[in-house]
């Protein structure tokens, strides 16, 4: 069997065009190796009708957690939707060390709205949690051997990017070790996906969809205005969102420019106001075909409108 770095394991899944996305971050995250530091973007945003905020955020980490009730902090688990990552919102407890939270509702696999959003894992039934230890930016998880269960390519790589995206959303975690019942694996599963380093976002690029939408995740309420946060690789950096109501109505349709595009990946971080309403929704992020006009890469999530 052919050994891969874990970049290259996803890209087995994916279109050409998406693979040269991939190999432009490539020639960053070396850049990034050299100097010492991680690839940052600042996001601007399009002009359009409606508001929209300009955030800097950077291309190696996700959403900052939130703070919920006493004890408690809103977090993002990266899931799996079809082939590639999809994102869900969780109140967990606050813990030390940062992250070991998240990674326990992780493993514990989609519930709620997650099943009916497509959310499923790649992570194998009975993956446990042994230790999980942060210094100096890298975070140490060892896992059962549960977790080293062989599957396909893509199937270990989206594995491994679940536990990297779920961890690094953590200003204090910047890369990821993974130890298998308290050893580094000399072979990972069934060997497609290397485990011989510290793995950052940029490593796992082969598990993202063109359009991945950190914010909002399925369940959250929307409510005056529509706040979408995230990442994507699109022709000319430019994708379109409808929020539409239960019933059909379209309260927004607006194109998002993200801050990079045409064969790298950008952030956006943008805000469409839009008319009051009550029930569910449903955001729709997707681009257009530069050959015929059509929709593809289209993500669907569930909302609730109002308070």
């Amino acid at each position: 069997m052919r050994t891969t770095t874990a970049s290259s394991a996803g890209r087995l899944l994916r279109p050409v065009g998406r693979q040269v996305a991939g190999l432009a971050l490539a020639v960053l995250l070396a850049a990034a190796c050299t100097s010492g530091g991680s690839t940052s973007r600042s996001t601007t945003s399009s002009s359009t009708s409606s508001s929209t905020s300009t955030t800097s955020r950077s291309a190696t980490s996700g959403p900052t957690a939130t703070s919920g009730g006493a004890g408690t902090t809103t977090v993002a688990l990266y899931f799996v939707r079809g082939n590639y990552l999809g994102v869900a919102h969780r109140a967990v407890p606050v813990t030390s060390p940062v992250g070991s939270s998240a990674l326990a509702a992780l493993l514990t696999g989609p519930s709620g709205t997650d099943g009916p959003a497509g959310l499923s894992t790649a992570v194998p039934a009975g993956s446990g949690l042994l230790s999980l230890a942060v210094d100096s930016g890298t975070a140490t998880a060892d896992f059962t051997t549960a977790f080293a269960t062989p599957g396909t390519p893509g199937e270990e790589l989206a594995r491994v990017a679940q536990v990297v995206y779920t961890l690094t959303q953590f200003p204090a975690v910047q890369r990821v070790v993974f130890e298998i019942a308290g050893s580094p694996p000399a072979t990972f599963a069934s060997g497609a996906v290397k485990l011989t380093g510290p793995l950052g976002r940029l490593d796992v690029l082969g598990a993202l969809p063109a359009i991945l939408l950190e914010n909002p995740a399925p369940g959250d309420t929307v409510q005056g205005d529509l706040h979408l946060t995230g990442l994507a690789a699109v022709y000319e950096a430019q994708f379109r969102v409808q929020l539409v109501e239960g019933v059909g109505t379209v309260l927004v349709d607006q194109p998002v420019q993200a801050s990079a595009g045409s064969g790298t990946w950008g952030t956006f971080d943008v805000t469409f106001p839009f008319t009051a309403a009550v029930g569910s929704g449903t955001v729709k992020v997707y681009d257009l075909s530069a050959r015929d006009g059509t929709r593809q890469d289209e993500v669907d999530v569930p909302v609730r409108l109002g308070s």
